[in-house]
């Protein structure tokens, strides 16, 4: 620059510009529990954080609680989406989008867009002409699996190995390939590495994987190995980095960390399999009685909460990082946003 050195709050304020994407966000159950107790819960408790991260695309994961399975799996995910969309109504600032036109035009009127997800497929039962009724809905991804099994398929544990050695069903080898016809990004997270393993084999579309971590960095089956990755890269595919996974041990749950996670994955297949999936955790967790969060911890694992990453108002925290550990301008805009543009493009022509 001739007039002034460019100070890196000012490089950041035109990273962020355009806006960031995450694609996995505990929202929609969090609006579900809070529904007869608070009002506008999005606009008051979301929208102060997610605008201070410029906070553009968010992928809104719906996700059913064991105590609520099986008889209220259905009730529950529709009453989750009902809760967006009255929170849409009530605050201008957001809008549903379920197509990438949508998502553009959202964007460009400056507003947040959301992007119906579906962790695990329990709400469909083992009906497949339900999917069709939470597409019309707006579901525009869906991971078969949470950490459990379902009629779909199973999930990979937390831990390095013990994974059912099953793939798909043929109930979820039935979604997937319903998913691909009607324009439904599949989301390989939590999936184990058998039903991953036949994803493959049976579509042709880019592929996802949410939100996750590298094994390299934190060894368990939930999370991604290294020939996992190199599949997701030979078919243009994107990893959303967790931050909620990126260490077995509190002291390198760290800021640099995660962001070793994104090196990485960029090393084995470039800086265009590299988005962002925070699952961001934390507001959920510390509303948990501590009962709750030792069940959580001996059915899966402790979290670690990043201390400089807690929540969407410190995303700026991130890009400061990635620009301070060597990223160009045009590297950290994929990874903030233009990856995953580029599979809405591909998915949500609709």
């Amino acid at each position: 620059m001739t007039a002034k050195e460019e100070s890196i709050e000012e490089q950041i304020d035109r990273l962020h510009a355009g806006g960031i994407v995450d694609m996995h966000f505990d929202l929609p159950m969090d609006l579900y529990e809070k529904r007869d107790r608070k009002k506008n819960v999005l606009e008051t408790e979301f929208l102060p954080e997610l605008e201070t991260g410029n906070m553009r695309v968010l992928g809104a994961a719906i996700y059913i609680e064991d105590r609520y399975l099986p008889e209220s799996g259905l009730r529950v995910a529709l009453d989750q989406i009902a809760r967006l969309y009255a929170g849409t109504q009530a605050c201008q600032r957001f809008a549903i989008c379920k197509s990438v036109r949508e998502i553009q035009n959202t964007r460009a009127e400056g507003k947040i867009a959301l992007i119906i997800t579906m962790e695990g497929a329990e709400p469909l039962g083992s009906d497949l002409h339900l999917l069709r009724v939470f597409y019309e809905l707006g579901v525009r991804s869906i991971g078969l699996t949470h950490a459990r099994s379902n009629a779909a398929g199973h999930g990979g544990i937390f831990a390095p190995t013990g994974s059912a050695l099953e793939g798909l069903t043929a109930f979820g080898r039935d979604v997937v390939r319903e998913c691909e016809r009607l324009g439904v990004i599949i989301d390989l997270a939590h999936i184990n590495p058998a039903g991953f393993d036949e994803i493959f084999s049976i579509t042709t579309k880019p592929l996802i994987v949410s939100h996750t971590n590298v094994r390299r960095y934190y060894d368990i089956e939930r999370n991604i190995s290294d020939e996992q990755i190199k599949m997701i890269g030979k078919r243009r595919g994107v990893i959303g980095v967790n931050s909620v996974l990126v260490s077995a041990a509190k002291e390198e749950s760290t800021l640099d960390r995660y962001i070793d996670h994104i090196e990485y994955i960029a090393s084995l297949i470039g800086i265009d399999g590299v988005g962002i999936g925070f699952d961001f955790f934390e507001f959920i967790y510390r509303q948990w009685p501590e009962s709750r969060q030792k069940e959580l911890a001996a059915k899966f694992t402790t979290p670690h909460f990043i201390p400089e990453l807690r929540n969407h108002s410190d995303a700026r925290n991130l890009t400061r990082r990635l620009i301070e550990r060597g990223f160009s301008d045009d590297q950290i805009r994929k990874i903030l946003r233009d990856n995953w543009l580029r599979i809405f493009k591909e998915w949500l022509k609709r």
